[in-house]
């Protein structure tokens, strides 16, 4: 087998019809990956416990329910075009992923899907795909609920282009660097997008909080767009004297960056990626993060960076 591989983490037990749109969403993407970057894939399972029917089945069923699992397991291993290492663990998938990224030597990427649980409801039940980001030091490629609907075939596409958005500081220099490696592996170009807003909006709160005096936003937009494009040139140049395709865009209009995010997902790109520098759960269940908000909303899979990574 390849020395890297791709970690993909399916619930092979989820029949119902959105249930198998992510499954389906997640090995596509990870088929398509795994053929460009040559590597090969570890497909993991993690029982869950507490859904064996027990009432039906009786304990002395659990060794054929658990059988049943490892069967279609490797069923699924089988139909991937590239060596498929298969693991069913059982408890929680969040931490079993993980222990699977830590035991492994540097995968190369985490593929999983999200069903986008919102508010209260995703504090208490908790989210799977959140947690493996929050703590992952490998590159984790989230397939949201909308791009799932979507079903994008990545292997039919001719042109291949990531977006990569970027915040322009320390946050984002991961993620940079990571679109970099993959774009010249998979043959890609590259759009560096970045959305003044979310920083002009934060100046403008903290004046008013000041009590400083009035300014001039249109001259603060200007101001901040010409040091942006700047910065971005700068980082196009360095792309382009890398071997890679890249332009770039800025948006100023008065919408957030997730907004901006998923809004340019429209303009026939193959995937986002974008750094995080995974806050807390309670702030993010109530308020959002931009790295969230964009998964949830992007018709395309979207590929998070650690900015410890």
């Amino acid at each position: 087998m390849p020395q890297r591989s791709i970690v993909v983490a399916d619930d092979i037990e989820n029949q119902t019809d959105s249930g198998k749109r992510r499954s389906q969403a997640i090995r596509k993407a990870a088929s398509f990956l795994s053929q460009r970057l040559k590597t090969g894939i570890d497909l993991l399972y993690v029982e869950d416990l507490k859904a064996y029917p027990l009432s039906k089945l009786g304990p002395l069923r659990f060794p054929a329910w658990h059988f049943s699992h490892q069967e279609r397991l490797e069923e699924l291993g089988r139909q991937f075009p590239v060596p498929v290492s298969c693991s069913l663990k059982s408890g929680s998938p969040a931490e079993q992923i993980l222990k699977m990224i830590r035991s492994r030597s540097s995968p190369e990427l985490v593929v999983v899907g999200t069903q986008g649980r919102k508010g209260v409801k995703r504090l208490l039940i908790g989210s799977v795909a959140e947690e493996v980001v929050r703590h992952s030091r490998r590159p984790v490629m989230v397939i949201g609920p909308i791009a799932q609907e979507m079903d994008r075939d990545l292997s039919g596409q001719k042109q291949h282009k990531i977006l990569l958005a970027t915040d322009l500081g320390k946050n984002s220099r991961a993620a940079e660097q990571y679109a970099l490696s993959l774009a010249k592996r998979i043959g890609a170009g590259v759009t560096l997008f970045h959305c003044l807003w979310d920083s002009i909006n934060a100046i403008m709160i903290n004046t008013a909080y000041s009590g400083m005096a009035a300014f001039n936003i249109s001259e603060m937009i200007a101001e901040s767009r010409d040091t942006a494009a700047d910065v971005m040139k700068r980082k196009t140049g360095f792309f382009q004297k890398h071997g890679v395709p890249c332009d770039f865009k800025i948006e100023d209009k008065a919408i957030t960056s997730s907004c901006a995010v998923y809004q340019e997902c429209e303009s026939g790109y193959s995937f986002v990626v974008m750094g995080s520098h995974g806050r807390n759960a309670l702030f993010n269940a109530f308020f959002g993060s931009t790295a969230r908000e964009a998964i949830l909303n992007a018709t395309l899979p979207v590929i998070i960076v650690h900015s410890g990574t």
